[in-house]
């Protein structure tokens, strides 16, 4: 038998094992996930023909026919077609879904190495739905391993702090995953909330009567006495201004005829002589240098909350001629002129107002029932840049008076938390401690100076205004939707506005995936060889697909899409057609052998 022979039939059936495998590729061209094969083939063995010009330098060798190398795996993305399916999902990248036959089993990864309590298959077909008992599955009924978070038991999903979430999604413990389509969201009671808010003076304005008078109607002098008179306003809500109307010019005139004029300045009343802040400040000038009294009083003696006015009088029996002006008295409507100021007889100012603003958050009980918790901030002093740099009143303050109300019938629950709170003439920011308040037995720490992502501040070109609140707490909520990002991370979205992270879908990645074995119905698994004497995976040990921070390092999930085959047509039937023509080059060399035979065999005769 000649070699032609042999080698034409050595081609034959190499070349029959390539048309089989581009066949099977064309044939699974419409099939999810699917990873086609490339046959490569290989010399079967050769001989040197040293009889030939051993001294020759070209090579005498001799190969005899062909034989199959390898059925490689090709790892090329197929394309991304859009689906409606809940749970369908593609991979985009180098990895592979986890799946697995046990839902009570697990597969921890290592750097290096893994361990596993039952048989595990790697998937790239993303048409995975929910089984009767909520787990995920694929079609053939293998569970759908990835990160579970624990938080769901028996209907109802508890949930836990942030940082807790996202260090167990970082985790190496795959399982199956489990999402209950009939979940409520447990209640979560508020222990922590953070507001951040801008405060503009002149934005909001208040009755002086709500902060200067106590619950029984009695006017609280230590307030009256340390009020920034450049924190105030008329009934008009126009502010004081005392920065630019700085000074009040006064005339007293008593029953010896003498006359004495007074300049009395908005200032630093620590700097200098006849310079007043505070209401205080003010009292204490018009004591000492005209001996008259300046009051705060309410404009209806008997009344509970009237309108509050200042009042200027004349404690003495002897009268007094009077008079008043500047732009603090014409603001206030305290201006007189040769007024008769006698024991009884005062001059009464308009009703007076303070800057003012209010927030109201929504906090819940351990029943998820909603309560409010509301503040309220009336500014006692004001930033005046004219002010020395010792001075202890020179950035903003506001007095901020915080309570929980029952929104049922609108009534407080507890007693009010006042707090101080300041700002940096810099910066603009808040400078404020937490506070501590009684929420049903229970503590609430409450921070006004920030919320999760903002800054209280008190910039006067923005007007006074809620930024944002953050808070712990959560009312009872009913499952609406779920969605898949594009780390893989479920969470799901509940009746509450709550949106919650519950699992992972797992990734794993190998260094040589052309050692992973295909076991049909578009599964893979790892097999074990020998390596360097070493019996180890043929692929690599499996890799985790995100890393440390919890970022998918080898590409990313694509929620509702389906990863299509990646046997490309066009090249798949080319190289059937060239395939089949090797087919037939070598049965006409094999045919050609055959016809040496016989010419050979016919020499006899």
């Amino acid at each position: 038998m000649n070699d032609t022979l042999l080698n034409a039939y050595s081609g034959i059936k190499t070349h029959q094992f390539g048309i089989d495998s581009l066949s099977n590729n064309i044939a699974n061209v419409n099939t999810l996930g699917y990873r086609s094969n490339d046959p490569e083939f290989k010399t079967l063995f050769s001989s040197h023909l040293d009889a030939l010009n051993a001294k020759s330098v070209v090579a005498n060798d001799r190969n005899y026919g062909v034989t199959g190398s390898g059925n490689v795996l090709s790892n090329k993305d197929g394309e991304y077609m859009p689906s409606e399916g809940e749970f369908h999902m593609a991979y985009q990248g180098k990895g592979w879904f986890v799946i697995g036959p046990n839902k009570n089993g697990e597969i921890t990864i290592n750097k290096d190495g893994f361990s596993k309590k039952q048989d595990n298959f790697l998937t790239r077909a993303g048409n995975f739905a929910r089984d009767a008992d909520g787990y995920l599955v694929t079609p053939e009924g293998y569970y759908v391993y990835g990160i579970d978070l624990k938080k769901i038991k028996d209907g109802t999903l508890n949930s836990t702090a942030r940082d807790e979430d996202i260090e167990k999604l970082h985790g190496n413990t795959l399982s199956p995953l489990q999402i209950p389509q009939d979940l409520t969201y447990q209640p979560v009671l508020s222990t922590k909330v953070g507001i951040s808010v801008n405060l503009n003076p002149k934005d909001h304005l208040k009755g002086a009567q709500d902060f200067f008078l106590n619950d029984k109607g009695e006017i609280i002098k230590e307030r009256f006495l340390n009020q920034d008179i450049n924190a105030l306003a008329n009934d008009n809500n126009e502010p004081i201004d005392a920065i630019t109307n700085r000074k009040l010019n006064i005339s007293i005139q008593k029953e010896d005829g003498k006359k004495e004029d007074l300049v009395f300045t908005y200032g630093d009343a620590e700097k200098g002589e006849n310079q007043f802040k505070t209401l205080g400040d003010l009292q204490k000038l018009f004591k000492e240098k005209t001996g008259l009294d300046l009051n705060l009083i309410k404009s209806e003696k008997d009344a509970k909350s009237p309108p509050l006015l200042l009042e200027i009088a004349n404690p003495s029996q002897t009268p007094i001629t009077f008079s008043l002006s500047g732009g603090i008295a014409d603001k206030l409507g305290l201006n007189a002129n040769g007024m008769e100021l006698k024991k009884g007889i005062s001059r009464d100012s308009v009703a007076i107002k303070i800057p003012y603003y209010s927030t109201e958050v929504d906090i819940y009980d351990k029943a998820g029932d909603k309560y409010l918790l509301q503040s309220e901030y009336y500014m006692t002093n004001s930033n005046d840049p004219t002010s020395s740099p010792t001075s202890k009143r020179k950035n903003q303050t506001w007095e901020v008076k915080s309570y929980i109300v029952d929104p049922k019938n609108k009534t407080p629950i507890n007693d009010p938390t006042w707090e101080i709170v300041g700002f940096d003439s810099a910066t603009h920011k808040m400078k404020s401690a937490p506070m501590t308040l009684d929420f049903k037995g229970n503590k609430l720490t409450y921070s006004l100076d920030k919320s999760e992502n903002h800054d209280s501040s008190d910039l006067s070109y923005q007007d006074s205004k809620l930024l944002e609140a953050s808070q712990d707490g959560k009312p009872r909520g009913i499952f609406r939707d779920m969605r898949i990002e594009e780390n893989g991370v479920i969470s799901l979205a509940f009746s509450n506005g709550v949106v919650e992270p519950v699992a992972r879908i797992g990734i794993l990645a190998f260094t040589n995936d052309q050692g992973l074995r295909k076991i049909g119905g578009n599964l893979y698994e790892m097999q074990e060889g020998t390596i360097n004497g070493e019996n180890r995976p043929l692929s690599g040990n499996p890799i985790l697909g995100w890393d440390e921070e919890g970022k998918l390092k080898f590409g990313k999930i694509r929620h509702k899409y389906l990863e299509t085959s990646n046997v490309n047509a066009g090249n798949a039937l080319t190289n059937l057609i060239l395939m089949q023509r090797g087919y037939s080059m070598n049965a006409r060399a094999f045919g050609a052998g055959d016809d040496m035979i016989k010419e050979a065999i016919s020499l006899k005769k």
